[in-house]
């Protein structure tokens, strides 16, 4: 039996505040006690002997997040969207929907991914409850209206992240978990700085348009971004990311390259899409996002190593995504919809193609991107996932990645310079995507083995092409919302 969603509210004359149908408190807590109840679930599930008390611990965590992805979308079809819950903390809006959504999605993925790898892992019970308490710190980021909602669910999600890269316990994973962990710390140290700056200049702890302290106001915007902008490794913050990103175990890294970008962009999209935008906040991210576009480029040229590629190329993935954030004073709800879509798109495009990554070093025992050769004379599902995944990122119509870009770049139509930096920028990076591509269709030896990182990629690649023909269907529909 359904329930219908007509907002009842009753007044408590002693709180002073509205009351709302407990119907809508739904959408939080069912994901919260399904993700929550995993996570505990998975750690006593599986004992570190028997494999199979593992793949049920899997299928649990996969079938919870499942049930929860599948409520979101029914709660946000059914317009249960634009109210506040637990004393205005919670904000339930669209970006919120989408960003857990995404969340989940991404979350499905990446543990699905691991499944094989991580099997033999001492650890594996452990990544498995870190991914999922990772994923529970962003859905509840997803809805933030509060400070204290950002620093606490931030620290949920930050702690499990670093965790999960040096969870394998090789020296490899260690030293770039423990370089991951010491660029978070300071990250969070000046995002305590900044929100401490923002309660001063705002008098409030909700994300509000009412500022008191202009300047102490600005100072507080730019301290935050910085921190979030440290997380998703944009310039000149991304010291950090090629060392984590090639030196971790790779299915670590497909969780933290597409799950933990999330870390950064849900926060920081919070705050300066809920507080008020302005032009100060538009200089900085233009600077950044075109350097980030240049710089990533610039150094993803020189390298052969495909999880190297991926790492640099990261960097002007940003930069395309901080245009949605510059842009929020000129074009709010393009810009919104293509954070919103470029989030997914590339989430999606770096668990498959860490993914496969993996699978190729088991293969071929390299991931130099000649360890690519053969694949398409020998395992065509593998090739197909490799060259969908990898046009996502060039943004090739008409898969999801496209969209994104194309979203992006539309909300800077007003900065028409802009926009032709960030299509050239997008243009050049196909001097480093298409060697990839290449090496798959020359000749070589490739042994097929079957694997959960190769079959997820292959789910990666089929699951950009179908959200690829759907949004552009949507878009309209999220635009309105979101107006």
């Amino acid at each position: 039996m359904g329930y219908s969603f007509t907002f009842n509210y009753s007044f408590d004359s002693i709180r002073g505040d509205w009351i709302m149908d407990p119907m809508y408190y739904l959408p939080i807590l069912i994901p919260s006690i399904f993700i929550l109840f995993s996570s505990i679930s998975v750690l006593f599930i599986d004992n570190g002997l028997d494999e199979n008390r593992f793949r049920l611990s899997v299928i649990l965590s996969v079938v919870l997040l499942g049930v929860s992805l599948a409520f979101l979308i029914y709660s946000w079809t059914a317009s249960v969207i634009n109210y506040t819950l637990f004393s205005k903390s919670l904000l339930i809006d669209v970006p919120g929907y989408f960003f857990s959504i995404t969340v989940f999605s991404i979350g499905i993925l990446a543990i699905l991914l691991s499944k094989d790898h991580i099997i033999s892992w001492p650890t594996r019970s452990s990544m498995l409850s870190l991914m999922l308490l990772s994923l529970l710190g962003l859905f509840y980021m997803s809805f933030a209206n509060n400070i204290i909602i950002v620093l606490t669910t931030w620290a949920i999600s930050s702690a499990a992240s670093y965790a999960i890269a040096m969870l394998r316990k090789d020296y490899k994973s260690v030293d770039a978990g423990i370089k991951y962990l010491i660029m978070g710390l300071l990250s969070s140290s000046i995002m305590i700085i900044g929100f401490a700056s923002y309660l001063i200049s705002t008098g409030s702890l909700l994300f509000t348009t009412s500022v008191i302290y202009p300047n102490l106001f600005f100072f507080s915007i730019s301290f935050i971004s910085i921190a979030f902008l440290f997380k998703i490794g944009a310039f000149p913050f991304q010291a950090w990311l090629p060392d984590v990103y090639t030196d971790a175990d790779r299915i670590s890294v497909a969780f933290i390259s597409s799950v933990g970008k999330l870390i950064g962009i849900i926060p920081l999209f919070r705050v300066v899409y809920l507080s008020d935008p302005n032009m100060v906040e538009l200089v900085i991210f233009i600077v950044i996002s075109v350097a980030s576009m240049l710089v990533g480029n610039i150094t993803a040229f020189s390298r052969r190593d495909v999880a190297a590629i991926l790492s640099f190329s990261s960097i002007t993935q940003m930069g395309y995504i901080l245009i949605g954030f510059a842009m929020f004073t000129v074009s709010p709800a393009i810009a919104v919809v293509g954070i919103l879509v470029q989030s997914l798109a590339y989430g999606i495009a770096q668990v498959g193609l860490f993914g496969i990554v993996s699978h190729v070093e088991k293969v071929s025992g390299t991931s130099d991107i000649s360890g690519l050769r053969g694949i398409s004379s020998q395992d065509k599902p593998l090739a197909f996932a490799i060259v969908v995944l990898i046009l996502s990122l060039l943004g090739i119509p008409p898969i999801f990645g496209f969209w994104g870009k194309l979203f992006l770049f539309e909300s800077s139509f007003t900065y028409p310079w802009l926009t032709i930096i960030a299509v050239l920028n997008s243009a050049i990076s196909a001097g480093y995507y298409v060697p990839i591509v290449r090496e798959v269709f020359r000749e070589g030896e490739f042994e097929v083995i079957k694997s959960s990182e190769r079959n997820i990629a292959v789910v990666s690649a089929i699951l950009s092409i179908i959200l690829g023909i759907v949004i552009p269907i949507v878009f309209q529909i999220l635009v309105s919302q979101i107006d």
